[in-house]
């Protein structure tokens, strides 16, 4: 059981360079186009991979005579491509392979949070990194002296939590000699994705060497290492519950049977769920969305950053009714978005109104009142008036009891 639950939309990981939904496709034609990433040549590999998913993204310019579809919107695609499958065959299987192929590699070469799987032992300096080692620094803090360490609900695919965490444990920022330990003696991960095995680390004491202004610096930290549950004694117990997959999630339907060995680790063929209007009709895992219904009905503290609930998203409206409708103990749900905060003075944003009218009409009108959906700034000395509603205006909240996000 757990009082508090994070759900974080595509906008929470903006800052680590993955595409947002509405440019997703334009950025995997350029890497396809240019065949460089970042000015660094593609890899053939990846060559090939994107030079399929054009030409799949190419036949489906046919529908526009008879059906109207957006060949920009990622979800688009996928949607048709799902559907065709339920009618076609292993042709069309191959053709949903190259997108998803695709989009794991759109968001790899995109993101700035990269881990070296090789260099588990080592301090990594990675840069667009820090907000998100802020995230869980903060989290670890808030909740150290509690048991339910809140629920993550994540709509992405990427692994920008993930190597943030581990590069945050394997690091210089808990130090016993400054007596800031880390509150735990491990972490458990789990995904609630059958072909994937909850992961258990330990977190050690240890000493790095680093160049300094006088020579070799020896600095006090903590690493990890790969242990089994009986090994912990006190784990933060890490709920990510990724409900549309993962590129780091071995795809059951693929013949790929090699996993991750560390969760910061992609597969070649991820398992990436296509937003149907019902998730079930591939057959695919319900037990991630069954857990995080769990959450939603016995959270008090539910926390949105960067999701902006769209209309035409009918199945998540439904998910968050399911969730919340049995839910008799909700105190509050805060929603942060910069589109929220779009007002000036006495003017009214459309977008900003439209998304407050997408929010309230989920719930009902008792309920509504207990929604913030401009959770304050002008409390947060680190936080400008353009950072309002942002992932990092989120994490800076925390601990920040006047704004109170969690009990």
């Amino acid at each position: 059981m757990t009082d508090n639950v994070i759900i974080l939309g595509a906008g929470s990981s903006v800052e680590a360079g993955v595409p947002l939904l509405g440019n997703f496709v334009d950025q995997m034609l350029e890497y396809g186009f240019k065949g460089k990433a970042h000015n660094k040549d593609l890899s053939s590999e990846d060559k090939t991979i994107f030079a399929e998913a054009m030409k799949v993204r190419n036949e489906l310019d046919g529908y526009h005579g008879r059906a109207a579809f957006d060949d920009r919107n990622i979800e688009d695609i996928l949607s048709i491509l799902a559907f065709n499958l339920m009618a076609g065959g292993e042709t069309e299987r191959e053709k949903l392979e190259w997108m998803t192929k695709a989009i794991a590699r759109t968001i790899e070469l995109s993101t700035k949070v990269k881990f070296d799987n090789n260099q588990i032992d080592k301090i990594q300096k990675v840069e667009g990194v820090e907000v998100y080692k802020n995230f869980w620094q903060k989290l670890f803090k808030r909740f150290s002296n509690q048991n339910d360490f809140p629920t993550i609900i994540t709509f992405n695919y990427d692994l920008v939590l993930e190597r943030s965490l581990f590069h945050l444990l394997i690091n210089t920022h808990y130090n016993a000699h400054n007596e800031n330990l880390f509150p735990f003696d491990g972490i458990s991960l789990k995904y609630y994705y059958d072909v994937l095995a909850p992961f258990f680390y330990k977190v050690n004491q240890t000493i790095y060497s680093q160049a300094g202004d006088i020579g070799i610096e020896n600095l006090g930290g903590t690493n990890i290492s790969l242990c089994n549950q009986i090994d912990l004694e006190r784990p933060a117990n890490i709920e990510l519950l990724k409900l549309h997959g993962s590129i780091n999630f071995p795809n059951r339907i693929s013949h790929e049977s090699t996993k991750p060995i560390i969760p910061t680790d992609s597969v070649e063929n991820a398992y990436i769920l296509p937003p149907l209007p019902n998730k079930g009709l591939l057959g695919e895992q319900i037990e991630i969305w069954k857990v995080a219904l769990e959450r939603l009905r016995e959270a008090k503290n539910i926390v949105i950053v960067g999701y902006s609930l769209p209309r035409t998203d009918i199945y998540m409206q439904y998910f968050f009714k399911a969730g919340l409708g049995p839910n008799v103990n909700l105190n509050k749900i805060t929603v942060f978005n910069p589109v929220l905060f779009r007002n000036k003075l006495d003017t009214m944003d459309p977008e900003c109104k439209a998304m407050e009218e997408r929010y309230s009409s989920c719930f009902s009108p008792q309920l509504k009142e207990r929604i913030v959906f401009r959770p304050s700034y002008l409390k947060l000395n680190n936080i400008k008036e353009e950072l309002a509603g942002t992932f990092r205006h989120f994490v800076q909240s925390i601990n920040n009891d006047s704004i109170g996000l969690f009990f």
